[in-house]
């Protein structure tokens, strides 16, 4: 019996929507736009980068379609997350949609000429979006396509529970960091933050594996990378049906 691809009503109510923000929003104000638009801005607000407008209003999102439809194929077809929690899937499939809907409301009101204030507006948003995901992501189950996936958090329930639990206050750390970073106009701020809080919980998931390993007697890392390989192909071979034997 041949599995069917398949795609959830929230991922349906996510692609569509990106692509009716994509659509209104060019129908409303692609000939009002100057040539160029900005599309990049310091942290001091000041616009450093500009692009055509077809690139803006088009390409740029265009693009996010695209991945918003092949992240949530991927969500949906992902074999691990039949017992995902299901809030957690309609907030990651909302995402892009939101982020659609804020850059282009940001790009067409500097467009159209209005005081907008941009170091203000995206690190909020940013800060918002890192705080949301990290109070969902200890919420998360062990999953080939959303969360912190290290072949060691992929090959152990424990392990990605504590890692994401950690992993979650790392987010959260960041959101507030970029959020306090509004105040005093400096990017430092926020990429430290980005940078230690991304690595903290690689870190301590390697830390917790090869500390069980070594507990247990699996060996090193060089091993859990082959165990994991073998485990990628094996379930994804049971996943499609077809009978491949796996070293």
């Amino acid at each position: 019996m041949k599995n069917k691809f398949r795609l959830r009503k929230s991922s349906i109510i996510s692609i569509i929507a990106s692509i009716l923000i994509l659509i209104i929003f060019n129908i409303l104000f692609y000939d009002k736009m100057p040539a160029e638009l900005p599309t990049h801005w310091n942290f001091q607000g000041q616009a450093d980068d500009y692009s055509s407008k077809f690139d803006a209003m088009v390409l740029t999102h265009g693009f996010l379609v695209v991945m918003n439809i092949f992240a949530c194929f991927m969500l949906d077809n992902d074999p691990r997350n039949k017992r995902q929690n299901n809030f957690v899937m309609t907030i990651s499939k909302l995402a892009m949609p939101a982020i659609m809907l804020v850059v282009y409301t940001i790009t067409v009101m500097v467009g159209l000429g209005r005081d907008v204030n941009v170091s203000v507006i995206i690190p909020l948003f940013v800060g918002l979006l890192f705080i949301a995901i990290g109070n969902y992501l200890p919420k998360t189950r062990r999953n080939y396509t959303m969360g912190i996936k290290l072949p060691w958090t992929l090959n152990s329930d424990e392990n990605w529970r504590r890692t994401h639990r950690l992993g979650g206050i790392c987010f959260i750390g960041i959101g507030l960091s970029l959020i306090i970073s509004i105040f005093f106009k400096s990017e430092v701020i926020f990429f430290a933050a980005l940078i230690i809080g991304g690595l903290i919980p690689g870190f301590y998931s390697c830390l917790l594996y090869t500390s069980d390993a070594a507990d247990e007697g699996l060996g090193g890392l060089g091993d859990v990378y082959k165990r994991q390989v073998h485990f990628y192909l094996a379930t994804w071979v049971n996943y499609k049906g077809v009978g491949v034997g796996v070293l």
